[in-house]
């Protein structure tokens, strides 16, 4: 399906939207890396819903980048996109799931379904996270595809990027940067914040994430009330690019349920 796209204001920040499909509204969260791509994952969830896909306005240009310094930016942001677009109510899907996740604590009457994709945002006691921030491309590579070789982890992070790829690849985490350098990739506050998410949730996981251990799933899973967890089979911090059948197959049994 060929998405409609169309640049739009919200509260003085021009930032491209992607939409297509019919039926109810669902709000999808890219993720990190700067991307805005209409992915097999979201074209699937446009065959049963109408679905938004933003583009993350501080990962994409440095344009906005001093208007945006924490999660709760971002989360007022689409918050904000939800009101520019009349939309009372919404499945959200975060592939960016720390966002979705803050997103559903701040206005739990806003989401009809979660769905967090190896969501950012909790530290589990005792869990250490490698340094994403450190990593050279092959590194980093290997924090986020379970095969950092393969074509497509390449194809988002080369060794040798164009000049196209590295102006997306430093805006991405100069934005990351300004949003998760201290505290170190999560919000302090938002676990015990988590019992404010009234919806259904699907919390899934890439059974071979090397950023965040499954420690992360099983945190988001206990602490909210209608958590369930699910497992992506060989794949890494992005099951959304590396097993895109059985991450729609779940996603859309959840939702539709």
């Amino acid at each position: 399906m060929t998405p409609d796209e169309e640049l739009i204001d919200v509260r003085g920040m021009g930032v491209r939207l992607l939409s297509a499909g019919s039926g109810p509204p669902l709000l999808y969260l890219h993720s990190f890396l700067g991307e805005l791509a209409w992915q097999p994952l979201i074209d699937n969830l446009s065959r049963y819903f109408r679905v938004y896909a933003l583009e993350n306005p501080a990962f994409t240009t440095t344009e906005n980048l001093e208007r945006l310094d924490s999660v709760h930016d971002l989360t007022f942001h689409y918050a904000d996109l939800l009101d520019l677009l009349k939309l009372e109510q919404a499945y959200v899907v975060g592939a960016c799931g720390w966002i979705a996740a803050e997103l559903a604590v701040h206005y739990p009457n806003r989401l009809l379904k979660l769905v967090l994709i190896d969501a950012l945002g909790l530290k589990p006691s005792g869990v250490f996270v490698p340094d994403i921030f450190a990593a050279n491309p092959s590194q980093t590579r290997a924090l986020l595809f379970k095969n950092p070789d393969s074509q497509l982890a390449r194809s988002f992070i080369s060794d040798t990027p164009s000049p196209e790829m590295l102006d997306r690849m430093l805006i991405s985490r100069q934005a990351l940067a300004r949003i998760g350098w201290n505290p170190y990739l999560h919000d302090p506050k938002l676990q015990d914040r988590l019992y404010r998410v009234r919806v259904p949730t699907l919390v899934l996981w890439g059974d071979a994430d090397r950023l965040l251990s499954i420690e992360h799933a099983h945190l988001y899973a206990e602490t909210i009330t209608k958590a369930r967890l699910m497992t992506i089979r060989d794949c890494g911090h992005l099951p959304f690019l590396e097993n895109i059948e059985q991450t729609a197959t779940c996603v859309l049994e959840f939702l539709k349920s």
